[in-house]
């Protein structure tokens, strides 16, 4: 039974009205949330500053902004805040990652079953050898097996995707950095779908233990597209590959990583978003997203012609349902969009190779979930039948 529309929409109004109105219903924050009024106004702003007296100087000026959000980003992810560079997305930290690490010659990477596609392929062109972590039946790391591979026949990195992007699968991240550290063994948290997702508080502690964490701006946290966050321990700076730079020598080395390019207008997009959710309440939004991947699971696991995709017993908002009517999951799609304007994802198994076997409908909702969109999307769900 789905909670009644006032228990679902109006503590979360406000949270809404910040951000320009969508006629249908946009569930697909893991792919891109709607970003708020004021960080598309933030972002106009820089862009006319930059215009008026050029890039370089507008840069300087919102110098206050960007200190402002680096530390933001560093509380966040349990790092200092001289660790912690801009990039352009999780892809791009990931890269600079490979590019500045000291990884030996053959050097082996160990992910779970359900590691990113894109994070798999970044690791073989780098000549990586990838093992396969043991897992439990729902798909969390086995943390037992893990200690005694680590004890063993230790790989030369562990990487983590905390949150799986295909299905609501949240890696126990403080109890495998935990056991990575002990050991000695090196460990990287792809972050870009549990920032501003999964609980923050309750992780810092072990990811501030964490050798490297990096994420994206456009998902949960609601920035703007083509602007990331990499952080990487103190421990390892210098261990790193990162000249100084010619134009500017006393840049801390971690920041060596960030592009001289960079769209700015972005960087401040992604401080303003940052500053939105501490302000909203970190604890409160990761409840609030909890309670909505709750509600949409509740209700799309009764549907016919549907199966719910097993996730794990930490709910985040993510869902994924698998068809067993022969529907075309891409097609459906594109239905869900054009005909009743319900936006969602087609996971095809290139996001997660090494588990993902057939196509599957990935619903990802923000807090402002109400209770009219998620009986709508139910109805179109059905009626593709």
């Amino acid at each position: 039974m789905i909670e009644p529309a006032a228990a679902l929409d109006q503590p979360w109004r406000h949270w809404a009205a910040g951000r320009p109105a969508f006629a249908g219903a946009h569930l697909d924050s893991a792919a891109a949330g709607r970003m708020s009024t004021a960080v598309q106004q933030a972002m106009t702003d820089h862009l006319s500053r930059e215009s008026q007296v050029g890039a370089y100087v507008a840069e300087a000026e919102a110098g206050p902004v960007i200190v402002a959000g680096r530390a933001a980003l560093g509380l966040l992810l349990g790092l200092p805040t001289e660790g912690i560079a801009f990039v352009e997305s999780a892809s791009a930290a990931l890269r600079a990652l490979l590019d500045a690490w000291p990884l030996p010659e053959s050097a082996t990477v160990a992910v779970a079953p359900s590691e990113w596609g894109p994070n798999l392929r970044a690791f073989r062109m780098r000549g990586l050898n990838v093992r396969t972590l043991p897992v439990d039946k729902v798909g969390l790391i086995d943390l037992d097996a893990l200690a005694r591979l680590l004890a063993s026949d230790p790989p030369s990195l562990v990487h983590v995707t905390h949150v799986a992007a295909h299905r609501g699968l949240i890696q126990p991240i403080d109890e495998i950095v935990a056991i990575c550290r002990a050991a000695g063994a090196p460990v990287w948290v792809d972050a870009a779908q549990a920032l501003g997702h999964v609980a923050v508080v309750s992780s810092v502690a072990a990811v501030s233990s964490a050798d490297a964490v990096y994420a994206t701006s456009r998902k949960w946290l609601c920035g703007p597209r083509g602007v990331g966050v990499l952080g990487i321990a103190e421990r390892w700076w210098p261990q790193l590959r990162a000249e100084p730079l010619v134009l500017a020598p006393d840049r801390p080395v971690v920041a060596r990583l960030e592009s001289d390019e960079a769209n700015v207008a972005g960087r401040v997009g992604l401080c303003i978003a940052v500053a939105e959710y501490l302000d909203t309440g970190t604890v409160d939004v990761q409840h609030r997203l909890a309670v909505v991947g709750s509600l949409i699971r509740d209700a799309v696991s009764t549907l016919t012609g549907w199966r719910l995709v097993p996730s794990s017993p930490s709910f985040g908002a993510i869902v994924a349902i698998e068809p067993t009517g022969g529907q075309d999951v891409t097609a459906e799609r594109r239905r869900l969009l054009s005909d009743h304007q319900i936006l969602v994802t087609a996971s095809q198994p290139a996001r997660a190779p090494l588990e993902l076997t057939a196509p599957s409908l990935r619903i990802s909702a923000h807090v402002d979930l109400t209770a009219t969109q998620l009986e709508e999307l139910i109805r179109a769900l059905s009626c593709g039948l």
